[in-house]
């Protein structure tokens, strides 16, 4: 059985985290990859990708050229489908959490998304006990907020207001 946060309800299909991100990985520039759902007014949440680029190609942006983008796009659109198209990807090195055991941490990244949608970059987040790096997410957070004051601040929009307490 998968794990609720390994699956994305994409415009009422349900699509694995896991094979979107085989997906995005296929690119022979990506060397990590994780997939989290971001909300989206329209259907609801869309993939976004956290990618770390290959030695060769390592960028310091956050933010991907389009024609890159685009590229990775392709990959998805003809290995899962048009409908799981991504809704964004965020580059950069030592970003993406996992386990002591190896496991990604996506419920911290799609935390991580979900504040940044509301404009709450510095919001705190659980992270489990069993980290391997707590770092990772000061760095991950860094490059969210990048990523959201670039051109894509009106991309994202919370499809909900959350109410101030």
């Amino acid at each position: 059985m998968s794990r609720l946060d390994d699956i994305i309800n994409i415009a009422a299909h349900r699509f694995s985290t896991g094979a979107i991100e085989q997906a995005v990985a296929s690119h022979p520039d990506i060397a990590k990859c994780a997939v989290v759902g971001i909300p989206d007014s329209l259907k609801g949440h869309l993939p976004f990708a956290f990618v770390t680029l290959s030695t060769q190609h390592h960028s310091l942006s956050a933010v991907l050229d389009e024609v890159f983008f685009r590229e990775v796009q392709r990959n998805v659109r003809e290995q899962i489908g048009p409908i799981a198209s991504l809704g964004g990807m965020i580059q950069g090195k030592d970003m993406i959490p996992k386990t002591r055991n190896g496991k990604t941490l996506r419920r911290v990244l799609r935390e991580l998304i979900e504040n940044a949608t509301h404009n709450e970059f510095e919001k705190e987040v659980q992270v489990p006990t069993t980290i391997e790096d707590a770092d990772v997410i000061d760095v991950a957070r860094v490059k969210i907020k990048e990523y959201f004051s670039y051109k894509r601040k009106d991309l994202h929009k919370a499809p909900e207001t959350r109410a101030k307490l």
